[in-house]
């Protein structure tokens, strides 16, 4: 088999980790990828070598654990072990440099405690090289799946940006290696209030569904196997994605990572998708080292 890249998840000893790195290992058996578990501990200020010893091995067994537990779900997967002293930030970040994707869980005990509520998960999206996906919730493996679990769909926000853009890119790519249908939201009334004051509601609704339409063309000939769902929604993007995480497979946005606008995506769309949502989330930058599909 040839090797298509690989798969980065964190682990950090809690079971939300370990189930992302379950879904990590589904990711990576699908896409043909290698699955490398990293964990990374940060040394107290003035440990002496026996206490840095103890942290050393008690990293070590977690990492073994966790690979155990893969290794239980896709026996046949290629899997990578490290053990790092560092900053988590800093060692995913590094880590996320050439890989295809960044697999985290919602929140863990250590050094990556709250990550998803805090500046860690804040800047695994705006900065990691790759997309980024948090796992939210517990994970079933392939085999325990029931036929509605295969079906649901992998749910993205299209927003014309060049991050929507690439967001788009990673969803239909995503949906077609698992068989799924995508379902693509589109938020263009934020302000429910404003609708009664705008003219002509319906024409603008009619053309932000052919620009919605527009937008998806290039993807679905690119893939046509895939169905796709287009939903074209009144109200904040953020509160749509949420609830339609309640019965996708995969919620995907896309996010600049970088300046004012970057932070703004992330503080509002998708931090909440990250503290709300009942599904994995990927967050997707356009110049992500893992972004490679030119686009239809």
């Amino acid at each position: 088999m040839t090797v298509q890249g690989t798969v980065v998840a964190g682990i950090d000893g809690s079971d939300l980790a370990i189930g992302a790195a379950r879904w990590a290992a589904a990711e990576a058996a699908r896409h043909r990828c290698v699955l490398r578990l990293v964990r990374a501990y940060r040394m107290p200020p003035a440990s002496n070598p026996e206490a840095a010893s103890l942290l050393w091995s008690h990293a070590h067994h977690q990492l073994w654990n966790a690979a155990h537990r893969v290794r239980a779900v896709v026996p046949e997967l290629a899997v990578e072990q490290a053990v790092v002293e560092g900053d988590p930030t800093e060692v995913l970040l590094h880590e996320s440099a050439g890989a295809r994707l960044l697999v985290v869980g919602t929140r863990g005990v250590g050094g990556f405690a709250a990550l998803l509520v805090g500046s860690v998960g804040a800047a695994l999206a705006r900065r990691a090289e790759c997309p980024l996906v948090v796992v939210r919730g517990p994970v079933l493996p392939d085999a325990a799946l029931t036929r509605a679990d295969r079906t649901r769909p992998v749910v993205v926000g299209v927003d014309g940006s060049p991050a929507g853009e690439t967001a788009l890119a990673f969803a239909f790519a995503e949906a077609d290696a698992w068989s799924a249908p995508v379902v693509a939201v589109h938020a263009w009334l934020e302000h429910l209030e404003e609708a009664d004051a705008l003219a002509g509601l319906a024409e603008l609704e009619q053309h932000e569904r052919e620009v919605l339409a527009e937008r998806l063309a290039g993807w679905t000939g690119k893939y046509p196997g895939v169905p796709v769902s287009r939903e074209l929604v009144h109200g904040p993007p953020a509160r749509a994605l949420v609830a339609w995480s309640d019965t996708a497979r995969l919620v995907v946005v896309g996010s600049t990572g970088r300046g004012r606008v970057g932070r703004a995506l992330l503080g509002s769309t998708g931090r909440a998708l990250l503290q709300h949502a009942n599904a994995p989330v990927a967050v997707v930058r356009p110049d992500a080292a893992g972004n490679r599909d030119p686009g239809p």
